[in-house]
């Protein structure tokens, strides 16, 4: 399982304690979430924003080395 794909897991595990049936299939999911202010009153946000951060680097040295 890739680091990736993990953390798209623990993203999940948080939006099942938010609402049963929610489920994140792609990043754009996840920015259109942290995007809706209205989201924000979740305890579970800050978090799912820090995993969704982590996601961002891992995208981004992973463009990195297929620059290389």
């Amino acid at each position: 399982m890739t680091e990736r794909h993990e953390i798209f897991e623990r993203i999940n595990e948080l939006a099942q304690n938010i609402d049963e049936d929610f489920e994140f299939a792609d990043i754009e999911q996840v920015e259109e979430f942290l995007d809706d202010v209205e989201n924000q009153q979740y305890e579970e946000y800050d978090e799912i924003e820090r995993l969704y951060n982590e996601l961002m680097e891992l995208s981004f040295y992973d463009d990195e080395e297929n620059d290389l």
